[in-house]
């Protein structure tokens, strides 16, 4: 998996500067979403992209017309024809993931992954997003996930930093406390 991330770094970046130079890095980042999304949803589609018995030029054709079904601008079809081609379609989510890292990065905002025992409420993100802004310095984009593990709280990772705001996590220091006397 580790060669699958640097393939991906490579790729995304590739792509990033190319998006970059046409002033489109986002629209770009969203149609790669939409593009891996639906390559990853279709299993036919899928099997046909990440066989190696499959020839170059027909995966390449299977994953224009995925972009093109989508309404990706040329560069995405291109691109997405590229990676199918040379038999890198199973690279897409880490490509869409270190393509987005570089566009954030570029518009001064991180990512924090929240794991909640309940959804949150609006107030309950914007109250959150603000406390991590506060801390972190930059713009913060909250990808939230319910885990009914958790007792209550939350968990919010960025990067390698991870706030741990939940129950389970208080409970546990309070137990550390106590064994310490």
């Amino acid at each position: 998996m580790r060669s699958h991330e640097r393939t991906a770094r490579r790729y995304a970046k590739a792509l990033y500067d190319v998006a970059r130079e046409a002033g489109a890095t986002d629209a770009v980042g969203q149609e790669m979403e939409q593009v891996a999304a639906v390559c990853a949803g279709d299993a036919g589609a899928h099997d046909v992209l990440t066989r190696p018995w499959i020839k170059p030029a027909d995966r390449r054709g299977v994953a224009v017309a995925i972009a093109q079904k989508i309404g990706a601008r040329k560069l995405v079809q291109d691109f997405v024809g590229l990676v199918a081609e040379r038999g890198r379609a199973d690279h897409l989510p880490e490509i869409v993931g270190a393509y987005r890292t570089l566009v954030d990065a570029e518009l001064g905002r991180t990512r924090a992954q929240v794991r909640t025992a309940v959804a949150l409420t609006d107030g309950e993100k914007r109250q959150l997003s603000g406390k991590l802004e506060h801390a972190l310095g930059k713009r913060v984009i909250l990808e939230e996930q319910v885990d009914a593990a958790l007792l209550g709280g939350f968990v919010a990772q960025v990067g390698s930093l991870i706030f741990d705001g939940s129950l389970d996590g208080q409970l546990a220091r309070m137990r550390q406390r106590l064994a310490r006397g």
